[in-house]
């Protein structure tokens, strides 16, 4: 005679725990999705915040630079530098315009030690830039600030090839504006992409006004100081032109 074999069924209380235990596991599952995402926001908000507190930096510093100076040549190495340091970039050169050929020339240039940096720098230093031509004669005549991923193709040729040697691909170039046209550009060079959330580019339109500002000012100011000197110590005129004065003889 066989013993038929009962299989045991699974009490309420067993189905209850099992229950429990996979909600407490899904849970579990939700609360770790919703923490790491929480820690993807904290560091992008984070990320944007050094960014922008980088601008900032930036901006400050270069005010407080402009105020102790009484023109762009004495702390152009300055600007540049606090540029770089505050973007993150590798080089970076000042153009101004030459207003009697016309073109824009290096007034300075910041270059990081890289395999190229003084082919670089001997390049943008003898370089006069027609209007439109290269990064920062496109730049000048635009009035736009420039970002691209492609700076060895936009750039002046034999420039172009120096950057692609050296890596330095990314490019933000921003006008120098005065009262409504532009006075020069600067141009800034680096192999890290920009952040989806970048800063740049509001805060290099503005550090480009104050330049121009400071720039026009000083251009003012000393056309001032010559015209005041011109008054006070230019050549004295007498009222009159000077006579040969015959005195008359008395008539006996």
């Amino acid at each position: 005679m066989k013993t038929a074999v009962i299989s045991p069924t699974p009490s309420t209380a067993l189905i209850d725990d099992q229950e429990r235990l996979e909600t407490s596991r899904a849970e579990s599952d939700e609360l770790a999705a919703a923490k790491a995402e929480l820690e993807q926001g904290r560091a992008q908000l984070y990320g944007v915040l050094d960014r922008v507190r980088a601008a900032f930096s930036a901006e400050r510093g270069i005010v407080q630079v402009l105020a102790e100076a009484e023109q762009i040549d004495e702390v152009a190495d300055s600007v540049l530098d606090i540029l770089c340091e505050s973007f993150e970039f590798d080089t970076a050169t000042l153009w101004l315009l030459d207003p009697e050929d016309g073109k824009l020339y290096a007034l300075s240039h910041h270059a990081a030690s890289t395999p190229r940096a003084r082919f670089l720098e001997a390049r943008i230093q003898s370089l006069q830039l027609s209007l439109n031509e290269g990064i920062a004669g496109r730049v000048f005549v635009e009035r736009e600030v420039l970002l691209s991923e492609e700076a060895p193709s936009v750039s002046e040729r034999e420039l172009g090839m120096l950057l692609e040697d050296d890596g330095l691909r990314i490019v933000c170039a921003f006008p120098i504006m005065g009262d409504g046209v532009p006075l020069g550009v600067i141009e800034m060079e680096r192999s890290k992409t920009f952040a989806p959330d970048h800063a740049i580019e509001s805060a290099v339109r503005i550090i480009g006004e104050r330049i121009g500002f400071f720039i026009e000012f000083n251009q003012l100011r000393w056309r001032y100081i010559s015209l005041v000197n011109g008054i006070n110590f230019g050549p004295r005129r007498n009222p009159e032109p000077e006579t040969n004065v015959v005195p008359l003889k008395r008539v006996a």
